[in-house]
Order: structure tokens, then sequence, then C-alpha cells
């Protein structure tokens, strides 16, 4: 992990971003203390800063986002089925693409899920949605990042206002970057180049 870690840190350095260099420099050398040496990622997935979830309420997250959340994300919020962890966790997200994950055609949703299984990765509670959108607006360690848009959260789904499942999307609007929701039934074809959030199994 560390030399990977290492390696990231270098292609922010070139690419302008020290500041983001020096944190994931600072996480290799946390990797390299602990004897994780290196760990093995497709090439193509993009690892996001560790994200801490968890130990606030659905309506105080909610509150959280402001305006910066669609009425279907709202549904979401608000479903019974949204639950948040009771105390702080902290979660290594990743991102993926189908074809990344070494998927062929147009997955289903199932399928996807089940190929991130095979390979370690662990679909993320809903309120990382939330949490990223709060992250990607507000914290430096992620507010820079070069990423684009949209990104969905692979997460168990739930149900919209009429009982379609879908699943958290972060897209950007002008006022900044939103949540939203988006249909995600386990049967839904993905287009090769959708970009999916996941996290790194401990």
């Amino acid at each position: 992990m560390a030399a990977d870690l290492e390696k990231l840190g270098r292609q922010f350095s070139a690419s302008g971003y020290s500041d983001i260099a020096q944190g994931v420099s600072a996480w290799a050398q946390v990797a390299r203390a602990r004897g994780r040496e290196t760990f093995s990622l497709p090439e193509g997935v993009i690892c996001l800063p560790d994200l801490t979830i968890g130990g606030i309420k659905p309506k105080d997250l909610e509150k959280a986002l402001g305006n910066r959340v669609s009425d279907y994300a709202r549904d979401l919020l608000r479903s019974k089925d949204f639950i948040t962890l009771p105390r702080q966790q902290v979660i290594s997200p990743i991102i993926a693409t189908p074809s990344v994950m070494g998927l062929i055609g147009t997955p289903t949703t199932e399928q996807i899920y089940e190929r991130a299984d095979k390979l370690n990765w662990d679909l993320c509670p809903a309120e990382v949605g939330p949490h990223l959108v709060i992250a990607f607006n507000n914290k430096p360690t992620y507010k820079d990042l070069p990423i684009k848009l949209p990104i969905w959260i692979g997460m168990k789904q739930i149900a919209d206002r009429y009982g379609s499942p879908r699943v958290f999307l972060l897209d950007r609007r002008d006022d900044g970057l939103w949540g939203n929701a988006r249909w995600a039934r386990p049967t839904f074809q993905w287009d090769p180049t959708s970009q999916l959030v996941f996290s790194l199994r401990k």
C-alpha cells in the first residue's frame, strides 16, 4: 500500500496539487508503519481521501446538506431504510467504472455489485453519498480533487416516493456539487464508463 500511495502522491504533485500530495505521502508513512507495503487495485481505480461517516442522525445530515440536494435524494434521506451509523467510522472510498472492474459491455447493477465483492470492495453505507457531497464542497482534501462528475454511490438501493430503487448520485450544478438520486434496479444496465464509489474492505 505504501508504494502505491507514494506513486499517487507523485502524480498529484506533478499535477500541481502539492497539498494533496503531502496528505497522500502522510498516508504512505502510516501504511508503511503498519507493515502494508503494497496492495493491488485494478489500473484506473481512483483512491479518494479517507472519509469519516456516522455519528450523526439522518435529519441532522440532511440539514448539513442545506439546499444542495434534489427532491429525489431527499426521498432517500427521509426513508425509513436510510440509517446512519451510531458511531463515527473511517472508510477508504474508491471510484471505479465497470470496465475498470473487468466487466464487459453494459453490466447490470447486480453484476457490478457481485464483481465488487469478488474484488474485496464493500458497498458503501447509504450515508456515504451525503457525506461525500459535504466533503467535496467543504473539505480541502476533497474540494480540489481533479474528479469528473457524475459519480454514483455503490450502495444498497433505497426506494423513492414511487417505490423505485435508487442510489445516491453526485453531480455538479452552477452553484457547486449536489446530491441527487437515480434508478438502480438490479437488472438496470450501466454504461461501462459510469463512475461508482465503493469502500475498500478492511
